[in-house]
């Protein structure tokens, strides 16, 4: 089998892996007030600080008018407010709240209670395997996609506060 042939192997594990954590994020969410895709813009917005709206879309791959309704609800809850953006009048920033922040955290510590008892099947340097390989994955990916913004879409590698982690 060649590499091409191994590395598209990948991919045919990934598609499952992302239905089965959409669906174990969707139930968790179940009794919450937070859906999966406003799971997504609390914890970019966690990441990478305020934003504004047109930023976070082309972050997460939604478009500007999806993301506004998901912040204009997002909002409603006390999870996210709007600031001033001094880089721009009228596109206003995105941040989370307090409120907001300890909802995603809260959130988040639950997936990983729940990923813990899978984790521990596993050898660590076999995630660390894993991780280096799906973050070079997605680059090239990216860049087959659209070399003009290949660094610009969705990465967990360069969305998490404290840098890459390849």
């Amino acid at each position: 089998m060649t590499r091409a042939e191994r590395l598209y192997e990948v991919l045919r594990h990934i598609r499952p892996v992302h239905q089965y954590s959409a669906h174990a994020v969707t139930d968790a969410l179940r009794d919450r007030n937070v859906t999966m895709p406003m799971r997504a813009v609390l914890e970019r917005l966690r990441d990478a600080g305020p934003q504004t709206v047109p930023q976070i879309g082309r972050s997460l791959w939604i478009t500007r008018q999806g993301i506004q309704a998901i912040v204009d609800e997002a909002r409603h809850l006390g999870y996210v407010e709007t600031r001033p953006n001094p880089q721009h009048r009228r596109s206003h920033l995105v941040a989370l709240t307090d409120s907001g922040r300890a909802a995603f955290d809260a959130l988040h510590a639950a997936e990983l209670t729940r990923l813990d008892a899978i984790a521990a099947r596993l050898d660590p340097a076999d995630i660390e395997a894993c991780v280096r390989v799906l973050a070079r994955l997605t680059d090239g990916l990216r860049a087959m996609v659209d070399p003009a913004t290949s660094d610009s879409g969705p990465t967990p590698t360069t969305n998490l506060a404290g840098g890459d982690t390849r």
